[in-house]
């Protein structure tokens, strides 16, 4: 025992630092497969008033250029001599109503700026994602009589240049949403005149948002676009353009169905029954006569205990009696007193089954009944 306690005291030392050994190796494997973290900078927009309005910019370009700022507002404007300018989505002129009332106003002066794609609000100009825009039919239309051509495509057609009255512009322009002229020929911007005013086609909204503003001769271009008009406010009618619920429903349609079903199922588990379960029927006794006949008979004592089926037997039996009493000469003696007589009961069992309204439980309904076909009987 004497040795034995050394022995084991100096394997235990051994082991002990074996073990620190191979942690000390484990350690530095681990290291070296470390990589040096990689920085990476994503640009995610503007801050402030500029990340929530992506067309903060061109606003304060229209301030400066008219001498105040333009009307922003999303309520349907007053068309009147006021309005010198006013910017239009494709979605607010939905109506072949409201195309009407823009025509008309145009010929008398306005200027109509229509942007077709990436005009919406709500998505980012950092966003890959934009979504898809679809064209109402009556603006279609509004298009094919100024003997334009407005088509969606599938992939963005790009511009480098585009002209305005006669006068090029270089640009960085893209847009899913073409616009033909009378020579089948793409166009990323068109102005018709109407009357004394004009209409102007924009494809590509990003010409006013504060990403794109800055590029190339963008300015110049929006420059010779304000000129075109008379004296008086601008206006740009936008809107949010989608509901909370719908920007829910289009970013997060398949969480909301799985909500609903799984709500769906609870309630079914969980939500009390109005009532028993109701007994299936045989197809005997849902063919039988018997059956039709309870069902009936429970329809009418529901509808109004009896009174109508009553009343045809009524009037049966006092037919009978008045022509027996015709028959026999007896016409001057009391209608109930000659029923009582003859069908031997007494007269108030005859009177209430002659006269009682409403039979006020099934027992009663019942001896009304054998009480008139007893009297029936006894005339026959």
């Amino acid at each position: 025992m004497g040795g034995l306690v050394p022995a084991l005291a100096v394997c235990r030392k051994e082991v002990g630092m074996k073990g620190r050994l191979w942690m000390i190796l484990f350690c530095l494997f681990s290291l070296t497969q470390c990589e040096k973290g990689v920085e990476k900078e994503r640009e995610v927009g503007y801050r402030g008033k500029a990340r929530s309005n992506p067309y903060l910019a061109f606003e304060r370009f229209v301030e400066r250029y008219d001498g105040e700022a333009p009307v922003v507002q999303s309520s349907w404007p007053a068309l009147d001599d006021s309005e010198a300018m006013i910017l239009f989505t494709a979605d607010q002129l939905a109506s072949r109503f409201s195309i009407d009332q823009v025509q008309e106003w145009v010929e008398q002066g306005g200027h109509a700026v229509i942007l077709l794609d990436h005009a919406d609000m709500y998505s980012s100009d950092w966003d890959r994602w934009s979504p898809a825009v679809e064209l109402p039919e009556p603006l279609l239309e509004w298009a094919t009589r100024m003997e334009w051509n407005v088509e969606s495509v599938t992939s963005e057609e790009k511009y480098d240049s585009v002209e305005f009255q006669e006068e090029p512009y270089e640009v960085e322009m893209a847009s899913r949403i073409v616009v033909r002229d009378a020579d089948k020929k793409a166009q990323a911007l068109l102005m018709h005149e109407l009357g004394d005013g004009a209409v102007t086609w924009v494809s590509d909204a990003r010409l006013l948002r504060n990403r794109w503003i800055d590029q190339k001769e963008h300015i110049e271009l929006l420059s010779h676009m304000m000129e075109v008009k008379r004296v008086g406010k601008t206006i740009f009618l936008r809107g949010v353009g989608i509901s909370f619920f719908g920007l829910l429903w289009q970013k997060g349609w398949m969480v909301l169905l799985a909500l609903a079903v799984w709500i769906l199922a609870w309630l079914l588990r969980h939500m009390p029954r109005f009532g028993p379960l109701q007994r299936g029927l045989r197809e005997d006794q849902i063919r039988a006569y018997d059956h039709h006949l309870e069902m009936i008979g429970d329809f009418h004592w529901r509808l109004d205990h009896g009174h109508s089926l009553l009343q045809p037997l009524r009037q049966e039996v006092q037919e009978l009696c008045h022509h027996w009493q015709a028959k026999n000469g007896r016409l001057d003696e009391r209608l109930f007193d000659v029923m009582a007589a003859r069908a031997n009961i007494p007269v108030d069992r005859v009177e209430r089954a002659m006269t009682d309204p409403k039979a006020r439980d099934n027992m009663i309904f019942t001896r009304i009944v054998a009480d008139l076909q007893h009297i029936r009987k006894a005339f026959a």
